[in-house]
């Protein structure tokens, strides 16, 4: 009897692992395909934007492109959808997208109870301040005694006064109802500084009469880690993605670009370089990609520094700093393991 449902239990967990491993991959169905689905904004310049001739930009739109090379060859074969903050969450989970690239912040309990996997983090921002640059203002220590504008009833509030008491500092809040009424108290001197995400701090800037007389200090009093996002259950496409993203901090450590990546492949002996680059070796077919994928990935959106440089960054309007952005090397916080 106890042999029995030994022998039963065997079999079913069996049944249950082949059922697992003989299960579909979105990495074949979106190859099978031909079109990766991906949620994003619409809306805010250098993040995801449409603009009105029909063109998606933006940091979390080429992160998008970059996955439409890496797994069809082409960054154009990605059909975009906008989705709200209240939307996002359900077209994932229903299948409407394959993958939602909306500046989504982890947390734990997101990414253990919604049954999501996170890519990355991509993006490492938080709480940052932007100054006038009368002030004279140039780090965020020198805020004790300011005014600072905040969204009443946020986190961010509750952070801007945990940050404050924890030191020793104090401060005058301005409270608004909506970021379009924070943002005018602000730019009307009501109040000596804003706090929000840089990235945001940055949208706003470039709106203003005079961008230079506005200032977005380095130092964050909180952190946000944000990252793409896929369902659970699709342990190839997870790979190719979660790897692709560390192509793209390697090729900036390896200074390969879109200019230079084709000769890079071309001559390079560099036995690294040309695992990476699908010269030698089987990294991208063991994967279910031709093994050139990095080489696609980089020509479409570059390595990691020009992916955000030419969006959120000194290439862009927008002009974010890297700050943890940039790689480790230099002070950051972007890092990848090693392509053996």
């Amino acid at each position: 009897m106890i042999r029995s449902s030994i022998f039963a239990a065997t079999v079913a967990l069996g049944v249950g692992i082949g059922g697992v491993a003989n299960a579909a991959d979105l990495l074949d169905e979106i190859q099978e395909r031909g079109e990766l689905v991906c949620g994003t904004l619409n809306y805010i310049a250098g993040v995801g934007f449409l603009d009105d001739k029909g063109e998606w930009s933006g940091f979390d739109v080429d992160f998008c492109k970059a996955a439409g090379a890496a797994i069809l060859g082409d960054p154009k074969k990605v059909r975009f959808v906008a989705t709200t903050g209240a939307q996002k969450f359900p077209a994932l989970q229903s299948g409407e997208i394959d993958i939602l690239s909306r500046s989504v912040t982890e947390t734990i309990s997101r990414d253990t109870t919604l049954g999501f996997s996170f890519i990355g983090p991509n993006h490492m921002t938080g709480q940052g301040f932007m100054v006038h640059k009368d002030t004279g203002v140039t780090d965020v220590k020198q805020l004790d005694g300011a005014s600072v504008c905040v969204l009443a009833g946020t986190t961010t509030e509750r952070y801007l006064a945990d940050w404050f008491k924890a030191n020793g500092m104090s401060f005058q809040p301005v409270a608004a109802e909506n970021s379009d009424q924070m943002y005018s108290m602000y730019f009307d001197k009501r109040c000596d500084a804003v706090t929000m995400e840089p990235p945001y701090l940055a949208i706003r800037r470039a709106r203003a009469a005079t961008p230079d007389d506005h200032v977005i200090l380095e130092t964050l009093i909180a952190k946000s880690f944000e990252a793409p996002v896929i369902r659970e259950g699709s342990p190839k496409f997870f790979k190719v993605l979660q790897w692709m993203h560390y192509g793209m901090i390697t090729a900036e450590e390896l200074g390969i670009t879109q200019a230079n990546v084709d000769e890079i492949a071309k001559s390079s002996k560099n036995p690294v370089v040309q695992r990476f680059l699908g010269v030698e070796g089987t990294i991208g077919s063991d994967m279910g990609v031709p093994n050139d994928w990095m080489v696609k990935v980089i020509k479409a959106v570059g390595n990691y520094g020009e992916f955000y440089n030419n969006t959120l960054g000194k290439n862009s309007n927008l002009q974010v700093p890297r700050g943890m952005n940039a790689l480790w090397r230099d002070g950051g916080a972007m890092v990848a393991p090693g392509w053996q």
